[in-house]
Formats: C-alpha cells, structure tokens, sequence
C-alpha cells in the first residue's frame, strides 16, 4: 500500500513538473516570438503622445520586426516603415527641427514620429480597425471607405476591408496587439 502511494505521489510530482516546464517553455517561447526592443522610446513617446505600448510594438513587429533597417519595396523606412512623405508632413506639426529622411534610420526618431502618427490616427478614428488600416493604407483610403456603404455602415467603423493586404495587416497587427498586452501589460 506505502508502495503506491508513493507511486501515486511520484507520478503527480512528474506531471506537475511537467506542466511547469511546458507552462515555462511556452511562456520562454512567446516572448522570444513577441520581443520588446527599444522600450526606452516606445514607452516615451507612447506616454508623450497618449497611444497604447502593446500598439506600438505591434505596429513594430509587423512592420519591421524590430529591425531598424528596414526598407519597404514602397520607399518606407526603419522600425515603425514611415513613409518619406508622411514624415516630412508629421514634420510641420513642430516635432523638431526639420530633419533630413536619413533620420528615420534612427529607432529614436523613427519611433517618436511612428507613434506620432498612430496618435492622430486615434484622435480621427474609432476603433483600432480603423486605425491600423489608416497606418497601413493612408488616411484618404480609409476615409474613402467609411464614405462607401459597402464598408461601412455608419460612416465611422469599418464592416469590411476592401484591400486583402491591409485586411490581413490588420488581423496580424491586432493578434501582436492582443499578445503584448498578455504577456506584458496585462496590469496596465
């Protein structure tokens, strides 16, 4: 009888520390899958200019994946892929001085004027659908969709996105959203 209780014991003491180390290795695995880079600048101007950490580093991850090299086939440029022209408009609402394009090879400046951007977005827009595909399409497109009644309903929301990228764009950047907020900011 001690024999299998011991046993019993034995088998819930694998099993747990089964679990623990699986429970473990997920958690090890998605934040390598989800990592937080250049949180210094994210944090700063996601405060500064009032938009969520976990959109940012969504916005991040699937634009560039952190690599602040990047450049789009499109022209677009480092961490957040700002684009040339939106940055010189982002430029005369008195961020800085005028910087030349170059500068968005910078992480700090290409962050600070990435997250800029996402905050007129949320100032102009409803929800984070809306938002996203704005980041990702431009601000004339997706006004353009909230007009058609094919895309909405209401004028202010989005029942269907009518570019499949940008549809796609959106489910990926709303599921690295939904996985930041998780596995960092859950308190937030």
């Amino acid at each position: 009888m001690l024999y299998r209780y011991k046993s019993l014991f034995l088998n819930f003491f694998v099993l747990s520390f089964a679990g623990f180390a699986l429970y473990c290795g997920q958690f090890f695995f998605l934040k390598n899958a989800y990592p937080i880079k250049y949180y210094d600048y994210i944090k700063e101007n996601a405060e500064k200019f009032d938009v969520e950490k976990d959109l940012v580093l969504a916005i991040i991850k699937s634009e560039s994946n952190f690599r602040q090299d990047a450049e789009s086939n499109a022209g677009a440029i480092g961490l957040m892929q700002v684009m040339p022209k939106t940055f010189a408009w982002l430029q005369t609402h008195n961020l800085m001085p005028y910087l030349d394009v170059d500068h968005l090879k910078d992480p700090k400046t290409n962050v600070k004027y990435g997250t800029y951007l996402l905050s007129i977005l949320k100032k102009r827009y409803n929800t984070f659908v809306e938002i996203i595909c704005a980041y990702n399409a431009g601000i004339g497109t997706v006004d353009k969709w909230l007009k058609d009644s094919r895309y909405s309903c209401d004028g202010k929301t989005l029942k269907k996105i009518p570019y499949p990228d940008t549809a796609i764009y959106v489910k990926n950047v709303l599921e690295s959203k939904r996985m930041y907020k998780n596995l960092y900011f859950k308190n937030d």
